[in-house]
This record gives structure tokens, sequence and C-alpha cells, in this order.
């Protein structure tokens, strides 16, 4: 499959429309996603292709996070 870009950053603030924040690249949006996931896993994170069409629901964004949690540290060079 081919990357398209931009894509989005949606979630909820609270508010009944969504926020959302435009990237250039997959990469960039979820990089954005791990810097500020504290407050976003309980904002509903989503993220969305160019045409706004959902790529990675929450569950999906969430396993993510719990993969990068999970991995194993580099061991530091002697």
């Amino acid at each position: 499959m081919t990357q398209q870009n931009p894509v989005y950053l949606r979630w909820r603030a609270g508010r009944p429309q969504p926020e959302e924040e435009r990237f250039d690249n997959l990469d960039a949006a979820l990089d954005a996603v791990e810097a500020r996931w504290e407050t976003l896993q309980h904002q509903v994170p989503q993220i969305l292709d160019h045409r706004r069409i959902l790529m990675l629901s929450t569950a999906e964004i969430l396993q993510l996070a719990e993969e990068e949690d999970e991995a194993p540290s580099p061991e530091p060079k002697a």
C-alpha cells in the first residue's frame, strides 16, 4: 500500500467537535501521539489518511503504545 500524504491525528478534547492536527507523514503523526500519550490516551485518538479515512483506530494506537513499552531498551555500549 502506498502512503499518501498528509495524515491527520484526530482526538476528542471534551468538545462535541473533535480536534484535528495535520502531519506530513504517518511517522510524524505517530511521534506526536507518543509525545502526548499521557493526555491523548483518554481522548480517543485516531489517525486518518489524506482522504480522512481511518488508518489507525484508538485500539490499534493503544496496541502500538503497549508494544513500545514492552520493547527491551538497548544495552549501553561499553
